[in-house]
């Protein structure tokens, strides 16, 4: 394994880390703390101008559709930031999020809850956990 391959499993498994904590915040307190949030928010938008920058327009195209989505109050202020910093940083576990998140909406859907809101960075925090696996038992393969 190169060491670039593990420095760069050692930063997914740092920013799991914050998001799982954060989704424990979210599911316990309905808040998530700002201190969490926004250190992730400014590298992630700071790295996804920098792929901009190198044609890799994608991560900032839904950190902008993401931005827009809570500009409407569709979403909090706490999933937006740690969206946006995963869509920045980690674009795969940032799709994992938003499928997850997907997903357990369909099921309050299907279920007719009703306008009960969920906590949506814990559906995010499992997306991003279930990527940090994905990863980490490919890396053993290649090992």
């Amino acid at each position: 394994m190169s060491f670039q391959a593990e420095i760069e499993i050692f930063l997914h498994a740092l920013t799991a880390v914050l998001v799982i904590w954060g989704g424990l915040q979210d599911w316990r307190q309905r808040e998530v703390a700002d201190w969490l949030t926004w250190p992730l928010f400014v590298m992630g938008l700071g790295t996804a101008v920098f792929r901009a920058v190198r044609l890799d327009f994608l991560p900032l195209t839904i950190c902008v559709f993401i931005l827009s989505v809570w500009y409407f109050n569709w979403l909090g202020g706490a999933d937006a930031r740690v969206m946006v910093g995963l869509w920045g940083l980690w674009p795969i576990a940032g799709l994992m999020g938003m499928v997850c998140t997907g997903m357990w909406g369909l099921v309050f859907v299907l279920r007719k809850c009703g306008k009960e809101r969920i906590p949506a960075l814990v559906t995010v925090a499992v997306g991003v956990t279930i990527q940090l696996f994905v990863e980490l038992f490919r890396l053993r393969g290649s090992i």
